[in-house]
């Protein structure tokens, strides 16, 4: 018994002739026949009897033939499984994302490689709307962005895939005395020096905090990383930023750097999610390394 007599029985069965089938496959009718002949006589069961209508299955070969049928269609999934993986294995995938998700994204894309060595990355950094373009134009295949209640921004053609609602949290560094805290009001605020990171969604904090609250106190605005740090580390400031953004700093992570809300103060959450054209032509590979990122984000919001 072989995949090839299977081939042989369904042409067979769909036809009613051996000489349409055998045309059909390319082979001989005498091949064709001898095939079948030899599966009948391994297995004990005629499958076809000849009558004035062509070749017609039997009771017996009706079964025989679907599971035939079962047996092909399953080959080709497999092949078309490995096939895709195959254009997985070997593809280039554009991904963009907001500064605070960023860290949270390269940590997925190590591990991707870990099991896709010759997947390639190109990875871009930008704000929400600068990446909907992109993706737009084609110039990136997925997108993690921050959007507010109101997902219409997104546009037509364009699916969007929340996975996080965030707001803003203080980070301050261990040793802090707002680090005791479980919550932190506007007046702790108001008497806490801040180092914050250069961004859009910190100056629109900024701005309502300042009109509702008070005067902020800011000691510098910069978008290194390490000079916030080390602003925290000597105690000269605290900073601000999503939640979300502290989740894959090596500074939380060791638990230098402890985060709290934010109490008394009205935000509007974001919507962290990724977002991809319809029309995605990468979307076996966006499927998996959104899953990863998923896999990984989820242990570590934990």
């Amino acid at each position: 018994m072989n995949l090839e007599q299977f081939h042989y029985i369904i042409e067979v069965a769909k036809t009613h002739s051996l000489s349409k089938a055998a045309s059909n496959l390319f082979v001989t009718q005498s091949a064709v026949s001898q095939s079948i002949a030899n599966l009948e006589s391994e297995l004990g069961v005629r499958i076809f009897t000849r009558t004035r209508l062509g070749a017609v299955p039997t009771k017996e070969g009706m079964d025989i033939i679907q599971k035939a049928i079962e047996v092909v269609n399953k080959l080709q999934e497999i092949k078309d499984g490995a096939m895709r993986l195959s254009e997985v294995m070997h593809a280039e995938l554009r991904v963009a994302s907001i500064p605070g998700a960023m860290s949270a994204l390269v940590k997925t894309v190590a591990s991707f490689k870990n099991d896709y060595p010759n997947v390639s990355f190109r990875i871009i950094e930008g704000m929400s709307d600068e990446i909907l373009d992109e993706i737009k134009h084609n110039k990136v295949d997925i997108g993690l962005i921050g959007i507010r209640d109101d997902t219409s921004i997104v546009g037509t053609g364009m699916l969007f895939e929340p996975i996080w609602e965030s707001n803003i949290v203080i980070g301050v560094w261990k040793n802090s005395p707002l680090a005791i805290r479980n919550k932190v009001t506007p007046e702790d605020m108001r008497h806490q020096s801040f180092a914050l990171y250069d961004e859009p969604f910190i100056h629109e904090f900024e701005r309502g905090f300042s009109e509702a609250h008070g005067q902020l106190p800011i000691f510098f605005t910069s978008n290194n990383p390490n000079a916030i740090a080390t602003a925290m580390k000597e105690n000269l400031a605290a900073t601000l930023g999503y939640d979300f953004s502290f989740f894959d700093s090596p500074h939380t992570l060791n638990g230098d750097i402890v985060t709290r809300e934010i109490d008394g103060v009205r935000q509007l959450p974001i919507h962290l999610g990724w977002v991809r054209s319809e029309r995605n032509k990468s979307a076996q590979i966006s499927n998996l390394f959104i899953q990863r990122f998923l896999n990984h984000f989820q242990i570590r919001s934990i």
